[in-house]
């Protein structure tokens, strides 16, 4: 049944999606299906998140893991292929800074887990930011497939500047080493 405002998820639906009823090769793959589930589901919760409505969850550990899952992540599947999956991205990206700021990265276990906290560095298009995603998917989380994919993502911003498939959506004309990139089987997140 979809969400009215007056029935907008909490941080334990939330987490209970993603973590419970979810798989990892859901979470980072073109999905039409799961896409669908998080629109029907979640789309009013997104939506007040957006709108700063739901700020307060940021208080502790698990609302600010809810938040950001629903600003980051869920943005890229309610609006994929549209300059809208990335608008939410500065907003996640300063609260997860605000809670690792405060140590709620910390209480969040498994610490795999806590990579949802650091992916909003990794989708930064700013070189500072991509190497705090390494520093931080390094020492906090134990599965060093997400530092890989950290220092990836910090690769093509060293290269480029930006992540080259962003522009088509967010209007942005693409430099021949661009094309040249963008023209691999495996570019691209």
């Amino acid at each position: 049944m979809p969400e009215t405002p007056e029935t907008l998820a909490d941080p334990a639906e939330i987490l209970a999606f993603w973590f419970e009823e979810s798989t990892p090769q859901q979470w980072f793959r073109k999905d039409p299906d799961f896409d669908a589930a998080i629109r029907d589901r979640f789309a009013d919760t997104h939506r007040a998140a957006a709108a700063g409505a739901l700020d307060g969850w940021a208080g502790t550990a698990e609302g600010l893991m809810a938040l950001v899952l629903v600003l980051d992540q869920f943005s890229r599947n309610l609006y994929r292929d549209s300059a809208d999956a990335f608008a939410q991205d500065a907003k996640a990206l300063a609260l997860a800074r605000d809670g690792i700021a405060r140590g709620l990265d910390l209480a969040i276990a498994p610490p795999d887990r806590r990579v949802f906290l650091y992916l909003p560095f990794e989708h930064a298009e700013d070189p500072a930011d991509q190497e705090e995603a390494i520093r931080l998917c390094e020492a906090r989380t134990e599965d060093p497939v997400y530092a890989d994919f950290a220092r990836r993502h910090r690769d093509v911003i060293a290269e480029f500047g930006r992540f080259p498939h962003r522009n088509a959506v967010l209007g942005r004309p693409n430099t021949p080493a661009e094309e040249a990139y963008l023209a691999r089987p495996d570019a691209g997140f």
